[in-house]
């Protein structure tokens, strides 16, 4: 008997029984009693049977005589909605929103001055131009870009401000 696992003779003879009738390492573990399913499977890789199974079986209904038809895995696998799909809600992020806006003057984004929309419209990487109409405050978007990229969830726009309740005294 091994010391450390409790893995005797009989109890290997077991383990591999169970294993070739097809329980799971979970099921072995539990028929044996007193192992983890993380101690079946490396006992099983040590005796190497972990590759001893037969591989999965077709699916139910897929008839894969003479090769696979492309038609039939298709209609095995085909999704089932219950309702049909819905068109995704418009998003601020078009493509005219990255192009300049007029009477603005574009530059590098790390050229920009201080009160100058840091929003990109147009090139890559180092060459990213920036928006550079001025900006409210210190914000870093002008109001034109500030309000596509921080466009409020609906339940912030229905939700009562937390002031409005108050009552002036």
């Amino acid at each position: 008997m091994d010391i450390h696992t409790g893995w005797t003779e009989a109890r290997v003879a077991r383990l591999k029984q169970l294993w070739t009738d097809g329980l799971s390492a979970s099921g072995v573990a539990r028929a044996l009693g007193g192992v983890s399913r993380s101690a079946v499977l490396g006992k099983l890789l040590r005796l190497g049977l972990l590759k001893t199974r037969k591989p999965a079986s077709t699916p139910r209904g897929l008839d894969l005589e003479g090769g696979p038809d492309e038609a039939k895995l298709a209609a095995a696998f085909r999704l089932h909605r219950s309702r049909p799909r819905r068109e995704p809600p418009p998003t601020p992020w078009r493509a005219d929103a990255f192009q300049p806006l007029t009477g603005s003057a574009p530059r590098p984004w790390l050229s920009r001055g201080p009160g100058e929309c840091a929003f990109p419209v147009g090139g890559e990487g180092e060459g990213t131009l920036s928006c550079c109409a001025r900006t409210r405050g210190a914000r870093a978007y002008c109001p034109h870009h500030h309000a596509i990229v921080f466009r409020a969830s609906p339940a912030q726009a229905t939700a009562p401000s937390p002031n409005s309740s108050r009552s002036a005294a």
